[in-house]
């Protein structure tokens, strides 16, 4: 089969990016199709995905079923529904839910740099620092183990490391924290 050029694509071919809201009601529409029924991780992507699409275009009742729907799937990425339902949620206002969401992703103990990046960048735009530099360290953890081990080069070579090492120090900026050494990797890691 001949590869699509990026002209060709079309909504819920990978590497589209819809434009309008209509392009973005079409490729979330397609997006919920892709696996429909398969109950898988896959599925669960997409849904969040479709969701995204759907809060993008305005069409808010749909992308929250869409959420809804990717975390009643076992099968999905710990923590990664959660984390975009959440995000969804506090961008509207509903702060007491979101954050209830987001203790169910803390309690099915995710370990997806995603999932943590998600929710700490959702915290920060939501005037929660706090929390958020809670989430950012966690994914620090989960993704290297220990803390004290961190050195420049993994901010370098992992760009999930580097994110989450940014997301962290800007947290801690805003809470008016003194650096401690992973804020000085990433101050370093950003005048490279």
């Amino acid at each position: 089969m001949a590869h699509k050029h990026r002209n060709e694509l079309g909504p819920g071919d990978d590497g589209f990016w819809p434009l309008t809201n209509a392009q973005r009601l079409a490729h979330a529409d397609a997006l919920r199709r892709e696996h429909a029924g398969h109950r898988c991780v896959e599925e669960a992507s997409s849904l969040c995905q479709a969701g995204d699409f759907y809060a993008m275009a305005g069409d808010h009742d749909r992308a929250e079923q869409a959420y809804r729907e990717a975390i009643d799937i076992e099968a999905a990425e710990p923590g990664a529904p959660q984390a975009a339902y959440a995000a969804f949620l506090l961008d509207h206002g509903r702060t007491d839910e979101a954050l209830a969401v987001i203790d169910a992703a803390r309690r099915l103990r995710p370990q997806a740099a995603e999932v943590f990046t998600t929710i700490g960048e959702a915290l920060a735009e939501h005037d929660r620092p706090q929390q958020a530099a809670r989430w950012f360290t966690a994914g620090l953890v989960a993704r290297l183990g220990q803390l004290t081990d961190l050195q420049g080069d993994d901010l370098r070579l992992d760009a999930e490391v580097a994110f989450l090492a940014g997301g962290r120090y800007r947290a801690r900026q805003d809470l008016g924290l003194p650096s401690d050494h992973i804020d000085a990797l990433v101050q370093e890691f950003q005048q490279t």
